[in-house]
């Protein structure tokens, strides 16, 4: 099966005869700088056709433009290992072949050029050097093609060994975001800036507004071409160059990233799995500085390791990035690092989380989550993202921008993550939220371990509102999750809610001797004084602060004791005693005067006002300026409506523990 447009990249020593090969292959001098002709040497990436659905990106081989090299392997899916016969490997050739096996190039060849220049014992021994270079690596077995540029022996195999290659070239899989990161920038008369690039993935057409990254932005896409050609779209895989109007060449570097609006943000932290070369120098350790290359981006970064102390050549490890400079970067997306000084290719790896929090060095939660990206699916890296979240929820159109996956494909994955029972659903404030099983059980875990701990240290108090129940659960744990967790333990009986506070089910406010005593005091003077009761803190009074503070919490949190506003406190049974009043004396007016209530309990403005206030807050009342009506519902009798609300104001409070 055809995978579409195909790039083939070149890669090997300085002046080992690739800009030629390409000259030979296409009729293109790759070569499009005048200071690169003048010298016959290649400094920048040049770009040239083979056909109608293979670009070939010709990189430079001197060490001192790697970086250009490896902007250009970013986006190949073919390579051409290109030896010089006169020379055979070379420092250049180790370099650029383990920067190929670095980004992840599967497919490829070697070309053996300028074999014009020798004789055939001595390509024999170039051969040698060739099999011990590619040994057990992906071009092992794979074509060795020997041509000369000059006299074009070979070339027309080569071109048919080629053609051969990228009909190939397994199908990219598309996301259907759109992104290209950005190889080239320039201006053409009359026309504006213009961007090159490869497409990783999705499509554009003219008209359509992108985004300009990391400046975050938004451009429009004027026109679009291909191998020099107008287009109406450009897809996965072609080489593009598109014509961007609302922004100016100056504004544009190697490195950007143009991408569907809202998906992709710069990042100067991401997680990743990291190899270290068995030709580094030295083992990797934690902080190191090193040159970073991702994407078509070169950016300085210092490498924090992840669950070990160091890193030994040969060996892989995880590994957070902290960027000198923005970048833009996606979850498997591939990079190469280079040693600061002198430059050296030392490694590279997969991006895992592109958009990552600083992390504890050994944090045991941190290194499994990210090593179950690093050998996991698309699935597993929803799976893993929702995970991340610990005491987090998330909503999926977030989430699925966060991944740069669309909303159909997200949906997929999350679907099959719940039928698995992985992952759930739930909605708070009407919208719709996603937790993974995990986090919802360490929220679980969470919340039952901060009430057995609060039931512990205050059994004189029954429970706690939500916002301090959260608070002592877990430092982040998130609104919406919490509230989640609590409905589910209430559901199971796990926890009761009373009075808006939460407390284990089975657990009962429990009182020292002295404490009880004190209670059962103040309650019983509470209730025989009526509706002219004192003040709780003169109830109080005489005894120790501590001892006060322990009991007046109790009176209160229990609901034997009712604050109804205005530093005024009844009994329960007072407060239930004034519900019946108010409810008899409806059965004779349907307005009433702050004063007919004050008669008939025998009290005085000072305790009636706040508690009519109260019972207006509760529902049983209603003020219409300095009368109060009956709540009820247009239909309903007097009387009807009078007894619901009594009993609708009884249970309200009877649970109340203010």
């Amino acid at each position: 099966m055809n995978a579409g447009h195909v790039v083939i990249g070149t890669a090997g020593h300085i002046d080992h005869g690739k800009s030629a090969l390409v000259r030979a292959l296409t009729g293109t001098d790759p070569d499009r700088l005048k200071e690169e002709q003048e010298r016959g040497m290649t400094t920048d990436l040049g770009f040239a056709f083979l056909g109608d659905n293979a670009t070939i990106i010709d990189v430079p081989g001197h060490e001192k433009f790697v970086r250009h090299m490896l902007a250009g392997a970013s986006t190949i899916d073919i390579v051409m290992l290109v030896v010089a016969a006169d020379d055979s490997v070379m420092p250049q050739t180790t370099e650029h072949f383990d920067i190929c096996r670095l980004m992840g190039i599967r497919q490829g060849l070697v070309v053996v050029t300028k074999t014009d220049l020798v004789d055939a014992e001595w390509l024999e021994l170039v051969r040698e050097d060739i099999q011990g270079l590619v040994a057990g690596t992906f071009l092992e077995g794979a074509p060795v093609m020997e041509v000369s540029s000059v006299t074009g022996q070979g070339v027309p195999e080569l071109r048919d060994t080629l053609d051969k290659l990228i009909a190939g070239v397994d199908p990219k899989p598309d996301r259907g975001v759109f992104r290209l990161p950005v190889d080239r920038c320039f201006t053409i008369k009359g026309f504006g800036t213009v961007v090159a690039g490869t497409v990783l993935s999705g499509r554009a057409a003219p008209g359509d507004k992108l985004e300009l990254l990391p400046q975050q932005k938004t451009v429009r896409v004027r026109g679009i071409q291909r191998h020099e050609r107008g287009i109406d779209q450009t897809v996965l895989g072609d080489r593009a160059a598109l014509n961007l109007q609302g922004i100016e060449k100056e504004t544009v570097t190697r490195g950007n990233v143009l991408a569907t609006p809202g998906y992709y943000r710069p990042t100067e932290v991401f997680n990743a799995s990291l190899f270290l070369l068995k030709t580094a120098a030295r083992p990797l350790r934690h902080m190191t500085r090193v040159r970073l290359h991702i994407g078509t981006a070169e950016v300085m970064a210092r490498v924090a390791l992840l669950g070990t102390r160091e890193l030994t050549p040969g060996s892989e490890g995880l590994v957070q990035f902290r960027t000198e400079a923005s970048v833009v970067c996606d979850w498997n997306d591939r990079y190469v690092v280079r040693s600061y000084s002198p430059q050296h290719t030392i490694g590279g790896g997969i991006v895992l989380e592109p958009n990552a929090r600083k992390e504890r060095r050994f944090d045991d939660a941190v290194v499994a989550r990210l090593k179950a990206m690093r050998e996991g699916d698309t699935a597993t890296v929803v799976e893993q993202a929702l995970v991340r979240n610990r005491l987090g929820a998330v909503q999926p159109e977030q989430l699925a921008r966060e991944l740069a996956l669309t909303g159909e494909d997200f949906t997929k994955y999350v679907d099959a993550l719940s039928a698995d029972g992985k992952v759930s659903r739930f909605m708070f404030e009407g919208k719709d939220y996603l937790v993974h099983g995990q986090n919802m059980t360490d929220g679980r875990d969470a919340v039952l371990a901060a009430l057995e701990e609060f039931h512990r240290q205050s059994p004189f108090r029954v429970g706690l509102k939500r916002p301090e129940l959260r608070d002592k659960s877990s430092r982040g744990f998130s609104v919406p999750l919490f509230d989640a967790v609590v409905n589910a333990l209430l559901a199971d009986g796990v926890v009761v809610e009373e009075g808006g506070r939460v407390r284990r089910a089975g657990h009962e406010v429990r009182l020292k001797p002295e404490e009880q005593e004190l209670f059962d005091r103040v309650g019983a003077e509470m209730l025989e004084r009526g509706f002219s009761p004192p003040s709780l803190e003169d109830a109080l009074a005489g005894a120790r602060k501590p001892l006060a503070d322990r009991v007046r919490t109790a009176l209160l949190e229990t609901g034997v004791l009712v604050d109804v506003g205005e530093s005024v406190v009844f009994h329960r049974d007072v407060v239930a005693r004034g519900r019946d009043i108010v409810v008899e004396l409806f059965k004779e007016t349907n307005e009433l005067a702050a004063s007919d209530v004050r008669k008939r309990m025998g009290s005085t403005r000072r305790y009636v006002i706040p508690l009519l206030n109260y019972f207006d807050s509760t529902g049983l009342t209603q003020r219409r300026g300095d009368k109060r009506v009956l709540r009820r519902t247009a239909g309903r009798t007097r009387a009807a409506a009078g007894e619901e609300s009594a009993a609708a104001d009884r249970n309200a409070t009877e649970s109340n523990k203010e």
